[in-house]
This record gives C-alpha cells, sequence and structure tokens, in this order.
C-alpha cells in the first residue's frame, strides 16, 4: 500500500480501522462533555475555511471538517505544519500527513493557518520560512521565545498563537459539538515545537498532544539561551536530565494538568539545515529527549516516545496507519484520566514506540 493510501488495506490496518471505530463508539461524549462555544462577537464558523477570525489585534484563519457519521461530541484534531509545507498540505496531501482524512474516522479536524501567511492556506516557505521577530525564535509559529533580552517577556506569556488555537478551537464549539475532554495538537518541526509550547502552558485546555520533531531549544538551568552546539552536547552529556527549555515558561511548570504526549523522532537524519549563513541550525534527537524528559517526569502525564527513520518530515510509513493509531492512543485518554488506567497498543509497522521517556537516542 502506498503512504496514506485507503485504497488497499491491509488486513492489521482494517482491524485498526474496527478498533477505532469500537473505541470512539464506547468512549462517545455525553451531552455534559460537550465544549462549551465561544466566539467573537458576530463571527460564525462554517465547514470549510474560515477567514478574518480576530486574536491578538490580527486576522487569522482555519479549515474545519466536521466529522463524518456521529453527532455526540466530537474529539478534536488540531494538526500544525511546519515551516516549508502549506497548511492544505498538511491537510490534504499524503507526504505532509493528508490530516483531514481524520474527519472520516470521526474527528473534528480543525487546521489553522500560519500568522506569517497572512492567511494564505496555500503558502509554503515563502515568508514563514526563517527567523522570527518581537521576541519570537522561529517564524512560522510564536513558539520559543528569542535568545535575546527580546524575548523574556514570553518566559511567562504563553503568546499569539498558543492563544489563538485556544480560542479558534472554542469558537468552533460555537457551531460543532466538540468533546471537551478529548481536544489533541500536534505538528511536524514548527509545528511540533509549537504543539509543545501549547501543552506546557495550557495543560488546563488540551487533552493531549502529538509533537513530530519539535524544538525544546534547550537552556541552562536558570533559563539563559545556549548555543545550537552547546545545547546538544548538555543533553549528550546528562540524557535524562529534566531541560529548562525556550519553547516553554520559565521554569517549567513543576505539574502539568493530566494529559497524554506522544513524542517523535524521525532518526538518525531528523535535522533541520537552514542554509547559509546558518547551516545546520536544529538536532532533534537531543530536542525530543529533553521534551521526553519532562513530559515522562509529570505524574498525571502519559507519555509515549515514538522512533521511526523517515528523517525530518511528517511519518512516511503507513502514514495513515500512524495517525490513525496515534489519535486513538490520544482519545484512548479523555482529560482527567488516570495514568495508571492507560494501555499502550502496538503502533503500525514501522515504528517503535514506549512509555516514558526515549531510551535509543543516546
Amino acid at each position: 500500500m502506498k503512504s496514506g493510501s485507503f485504497l488497499a488495506t491491509p488486513r492489521w490496518l482494517g482491524a485498526l480501522a474496527m478498533a477505532v471505530l469500537l473505541s470512539l463508539t464506547v468512549h462517545a461524549a455525553s451531552a455534559a462533555d460537550r465544549l462549551k462555544g465561544d466566539c467573537p462577537d458576530g463571527y460564525q464558523v462554517k465547514a470549510g475555511l474560515n477567514i478574518d477570525f480576530p486574536s491578538d489585534g490580527e486576522k487569522r484563519a482555519f479549515w474545519v471538517y466536521p466529522p463524518q457519521g456521529r453527532t455526540d461530541p466530537a474529539p478534536v484534531w488540531v494538526p500544525l505544519t511546519g515551516s516549508v509545507e502549506s497548511t492544505n498540505d498538511n491537510l490534504t496531501l499524503p507526504r505532509s500527513g493528508a490530516n483531514s482524512l481524520m474527519a472520516a474516522k470521526g474527528f473534528m479536524v480543525i487546521g489553522p493557518v500560519r500568522a506569517c501567511a497572512g492567511q494564505d492556506p496555500t503558502l509554503r516557505a515563502g515568508a514563514c520560512n526563517g527567523p522570527g521577530h518581537d521576541g519570537w525564535n522561529w517564524n512560522p509559529w510564536r513558539e520559543g521565545r528569542a535568545a535575546s533580552p527580546a524575548g523574556d517577556r514570553f518566559k511567562t506569556d504563553e503568546g499569539p498563537d498558543s492563544r489563538f488555537l485556544v480560542a479558534m478551537v472554542k469558537c468552533v464549539a460555537a457551531s460543532f459539538p466538540l468533546d471537551r475532554r478529548r481536544l489533541y495538537v500536534g505538528g511536524i518541526s514548527s509545528g511540533g515545537t509549537m504543539t509543545n509550547r501549547a501543552l506546557l502552558f495550557r495543560s488546563d485546555f488540551w487533552a493531549g498532544g502529538l509533537p513530530i520533531s519539535g524544538e525544546w531549544y534547550v537552556t541552562g538551568d536558570d533559563g539563559s539561551a545556549l548555543t545550537f552546539n552547546a545545547a546538544r552536547e548538555a543533553v549528550k552529556a546528562a540524557p535524562t536530565k529534566v531541560f529548562q527549555g525556550r519553547v516553554g515558561p520559565y521554569p517549567l511548570p513543576d505539574r502539568l494538568k493530566p494529559m497524554i504526549v506522544i513524542t517523535v523522532w524521525g532518526g538518525d537524519n531528523d535535522k533541520w539545515d537552514c542554509g547559509p549563513p546558518l547551516g545546520l541550525c536544529s538536532d532533534y534527537r537531543p530536542t525530543t529527549q529533553a521534551a521526553s524528559n519532562y513530559f515522562s517526569g509529570q505524574s498525571d502525564v502519559v507519555h509515549v516516545a515514538c522512533s521511526a527513520g523517515h528523517g525530518h518530515m511528517w511519518p512516511q510509513v503507513n502514514t495513515q496507519a500512524f495517525n490513525l493509531w496515534a489519535l486513538t492512543t490520544l482519545a484512548s485518554f479523555p482529560k482527567g484520566s488516570r495514568p495508571a488506567d492507560f494501555s499502550l497498543t502496538a503502533p503500525p509497522p514501522g515504528y517503535k514506540c514506549q512509555l516514558g521517556r526515549f531510551t535509543d537516542h543516546y
């Protein structure tokens, strides 16, 4: 079967799909689990592309793909693209995740457009592929504070993108029934970093997430910035340590509210080259290690560490089977669940996943 295709379904994938549908049926949300809708005055969400959504003084856009075949409050999936692929790519192209297909599996899929794209869901790299400004490290998402003093205020301020994601989901809930206990965000590269930030700042809202090759922007214990190579060496020298990072609050929260996090590493080639003059500027071996160390050390968080060999991109082997497995795994742990009650199922072929931190990086 080609990655991302539903035309030829192996027996194991058909069984997985049946398990998903059974899981969502067994765990169907009641009216009491419906998220309360809350929109800006006069704004009404529709299926399809929604534009001019006011948030933090900006006009934002997002796609809505309603869940198929259900009327009860649906689990929510918010996929985030990275630097060089568009929102539309992330939602519709198999190579980029084709995340809109999860609506056919009973999930409400909400695809936000990056602010740097100017509400254009077709924009790929362009203005979104480069260093950040106004106190932010990288441009696609406002996902990590800059190493300079300009970034200091984002030690405690979640930033406009984190607020937009929450406001967007709440507004969609005014038009469609959403399960308040099953709100999940995930993404690749900068989208994975944004996922980490959203989970670290808003564990009160999100039930969990799927950061794929996301940054941690490892810092010193005092929150001071480290150079790229110094951060790599620090994690290599202490691979089990909980590191502070510019991706989240400083200091990191002592305790997150209950959630589930599936962190994905793409293997030895999971790196990002920023091009001249910077060259190699991200290595997701130490960053995913740092993320897993923190999340797996939280008493109310289920953390699943997944490794594969696809490099720095959306998982490429059995892509839709992986998406389905990951979202089913997330949805099996609604907000407020006890980690002791969680049971991890085997991922599709091509992935190695385990509870706890990564143990295969160093």
